[in-house]
């Protein structure tokens, strides 16, 4: 009868650590599946958050289809790092880094093309070589770029009274290389000379040997003196000297 019951026990036990066993082989660790529009959403309120532009002036386009990934724990956490001298504008990688109670678990490269828009100044019809631009000659429209635009016009008073160096057809963007300040001064032609200082003010006649436009300064010859002198354009056929 002990030996009986020596081997009932010894049973018992193998029999309970069997089961202790088949329970935790049969309970997998729970797993959290982070899908691709999550990964979307983090990268584009990243970006939303970070950026220099204006809400809603930002335009944003996966490069292609994000993989979901799969990692064990329940408290899997997706958030991107933070990217160095990042333009956000163009084609962009960034990287999502996933974590568990702060413990980093993987990471996943994400490709974004960034496009942002701005107004730009176009012509509003036919404006040939020469044109001195008037507020009616031009007009705003807005543009989308994925790169930054070094030229663009982007305010009408930019433009107005600036002098077109090219011509340009109907809904021409309007650069800065193809504006010029109008020549106020011109070589061979007579010009009001003012002499000013403190409260004294002088006034002659002069040849301009030079064409000039605004804030230029140009070679005068004085008519009175026959002397050369050189004189600020202040405006259409004006000059002044500070003495």
């Amino acid at each position: 009868m002990k030996k009986v019951s020596v081997m009932q026990s010894v049973t018992g036990l193998l029999l309970a650590t069997f089961v202790m066993v088949a329970v935790g082989e049969a309970t997998p660790a729970a797993a959290t599946i982070i899908g691709e529009e999550m990964i979307r959403k983090t990268v584009t309120g990243y970006i939303t958050e970070n950026m220099p532009w204006p809400k809603g002036s930002v335009r944003i386009a996966f490069h292609s289809r994000i993989p979901a990934v799969t990692f064990s724990g329940e408290d899997i956490v997706c958030r991107v790092e933070e990217a160095r001298n990042e333009d956000f504008i163009g084609y962009s990688n960034f990287t999502v880094g996933f974590f568990d109670k702060n413990l980093f678990v993987g990471e996943r490269s994400v490709r974004v093309k960034l496009e942002v828009s701005r107004d730009v100044v176009v012509s509003d019809g036919y404006l040939p070589r020469g044109t001195d631009i008037r507020r009616k000659d031009i007009k705003l429209i807005r543009k989308w770029f994925d790169r930054m635009p070094s030229r663009v016009i982007s305010s009408l008073e930019e433009a107005v009274g600036k002098r077109l160096s090219t011509s340009v057809r109907q809904d021409t963007e309007i650069t800065r290389n193809m504006l010029r300040d109008p020549v106020m001064v011109s070589s061979g032609k007579q010009v009001q000379v003012v002499l000013e200082r403190g409260p004294i003010r002088i006034t002659t006649v002069g040849l301009s040997e030079q064409n000039g436009s605004k804030g230029d300064i140009v070679k005068v010859r004085n008519l009175s003196s026959n002397q050369p002198i050189y004189a600020t354009v202040v405006e259409e056929s004006l000059v002044r000297v500070d003495f």
